[in-house]
């Protein structure tokens, strides 16, 4: 069974409320496609690290989305001034941390902000919003590397199709 993803690449608002808007905004427009996960490049919620206030606002709003929608949210945003991923899942806590491993049906993993491994059964994620991923010469197989617009380095590889961002908002969505 194929899964349904979607990779959000969108330049930070001024303030808080703004972006989570934004994103909600998003999570309706593509609702119909019935994502299984939603990708959204690092530090999508504010320009600088969130403060404890923040936080709790952005798991409030996470936790509301995700449950309603049914998708998980992948995130990474600066917090406490450290660079973590930011995991929602349907009905559960909101995860802060450096890595994580998704384990999804047919031996089939997605890795997120690990070694990528060069196996056609992984998806290798990394979401990086403040310098350009390299080394993607290197992978012959499934990546997302997803960056802010302002780099215009987003590059995506499923199978034999391949996708870069450019400098500009947008969003990709593919199955996999």
């Amino acid at each position: 069974m194929k899964l349904n993803f979607l990779a959000l690449q969108f330049n930070p608002l001024n303030n808080l409320d703004d972006n989570l808007e934004f994103i909600e905004g998003i999570m309706d427009f593509v609702y119909h496609k019935k994502l299984s996960f939603f990708f959204i490049n690092g530090n999508p919620f504010k320009n600088g690290s969130l403060t404890v206030e923040d936080l709790e606002q952005v798991e409030d709003f996470l936790s509301a989305i995700t449950d309603y929608n049914n998708c998980t949210i992948i995130t990474a945003q600066t917090f406490q001034k450290k660079y973590q991923l930011f995991i929602q899942k349907p009905y559960e806590a909101l995860e802060i941390t450096n890595s994580f491993e998704f384990k999804l049906n047919d031996g089939k993993k997605i890795i997120i902000n690990s070694e990528p491994q060069d196996d056609s059964r992984i998806l290798n994620v990394v979401i990086n919003p403040n310098f350009e991923i390299i080394n993607t010469d290197t992978l012959n197989n499934n990546y997302l590397f997803l960056t802010q617009p302002l780099l215009g380095k987003t590059k995506i590889k499923i199978g034999e199709k391949i996708w870069f961002g450019g400098n500009t908002e947008g969003y990709l969505s593919f199955s996999w």
